[in-house]
């Protein structure tokens, strides 16, 4: 029982149940408080999360949700069956509308986030992770083709894969040769506080007539402020029919705060050639444990085969409506984006799919 574990773990009395996006919250004396699952996610990782936080707060962001250990001192938990972490929402957060937009906001939590003593080594660049990654994923296209009965996501993987494979090796090929174009200047570019996969979601909303939101620390990692950029792109390509005017408004209000050097739109670039969410998809599927989720993971896939025309529209676009005009010739163009086309792949094309069962 939710609220038996939330005293065992915590000492805290539940008095009222709420949801905060994807999360459980509840309020306690008066308080307010959300758990986060964090399957998936090691130890350190959490623990240098909640530092970003602190650092965060402490340099004048109050939307930083603050964590909050168990009983005995511990960093995880174990409600409803999963490990979770739990953090309390901030005692004041601005509760009028913003006149900024994401750009502006997001600029300036870059700006405080620079600051950051990490203290940690240089990590695994983005190439070699992606290169890993893409093993994995050609591990796995090998083992699939040697199998006679394929399922519907299984079909739709082989199907697709060689087209991601070729995207994948252009994306990590551009920023290997970013990084030797730059020289020097590539090891000095600047690291801040970011997030994993930075959406106009990833920060909670608590009040829809307001937008007062709060940050979740869980979400944090230290890297390159291009990452997030990228990902917020993403996002709005996935969501809007014609993305360049909501981009290139996010675009002049992040730049009313921080700069995006010629390297960082290379980075932008770089990394919105990497299909990331192909890899989510995939990833997740052949982990899922039960039908149900196997089932949304296999519509994602179909949804995103579907989106990737247009995916590639704005790749092309994205030099003469995107960029900088001053810019411009620092950033290379891919050729294969004149030449290829994404797979055309439906369900209504490929009856001979077999559902899981």
């Amino acid at each position: 029982m939710f609220e038996r574990s939330i005293f065992d773990e915590y000492k805290l009395y539940c008095e009222q149940r709420f949801m905060l996006g994807d999360h459980e919250g509840f309020t306690a004396q008066n308080k307010h408080y959300f758990l986060v699952c964090i399957d998936g996610i090691e130890d350190h990782e959490i623990t240098e999360a909640i530092k970003m936080g602190s650092h965060l707060n402490a340099s004048g962001d109050h939307e930083i949700a603050t964590f909050v250990p168990t009983k005995t001192n511990g960093l995880t938990s174990f409600v409803d069956g999963q490990n979770c972490v739990l953090f309390k929402l901030p005692q004041f957060v601005s509760r009028s509308k913003r006149q900024k937009s994401f750009g502006y906001e997001l600029a300036r939590f870059h700006k405080r986030g620079k600051t950051y003593p990490t203290g940690k080594k240089e990590s695994e660049t983005w190439s070699q992770f992606w290169i890993n990654r893409l093993t994995q994923l050609e591990m796995l296209y090998g083992d699939l083709s040697k199998q006679k009965k394929k399922l519907s996501f299984d079909q739709a993987f082989m199907v697709s894969f060689p087209y991601y494979l070729g995207r994948t090796e252009n994306a990590i090929q551009y920023i290997v040769d970013s990084n030797l174009d730059f020289g020097q200047r590539s090891q000095i570019e600047p690291k801040t506080i970011c997030h994993y996969q930075f959406s106009p979601n990833t920060w909670l909303t608590i009040d829809d007539r307001t937008g007062a939101s709060v940050k979740s620390p869980i979400e944090f990692v230290y890297d390159y402020p291009s990452r997030d950029i990228a990902e917020w792109m993403r996002n709005i390509i996935h969501r809007d029919d014609d993305p360049h005017g909501k981009i290139n408004k996010f675009i002049k209000e992040y730049e009313a705060v921080e700069t995006i050097s010629p390297l960082s739109w290379r980075y932008i670039y770089g990394r919105l050639l990497f299909p990331i969410d192909y890899f989510r998809i995939v990833e997740g599927y052949y982990r899922s444990v039960d039908d149900e989720e196997g089932d949304q993971f296999t519509d994602q896939l179909f949804d995103l085969l579907q989106q990737e025309a247009k995916t590639e529209k704005f790749l092309r676009e994205f030099h003469p409506k995107v960029i900088p005009s001053h810019w411009v010739t620092n950033v290379p163009k891919v050729d294969w984006l004149t030449e290829y086309q994404a797979p055309k792949l439906t369900r209504n094309s490929n009856d001979f799919f077999i559902r899981r069962q």
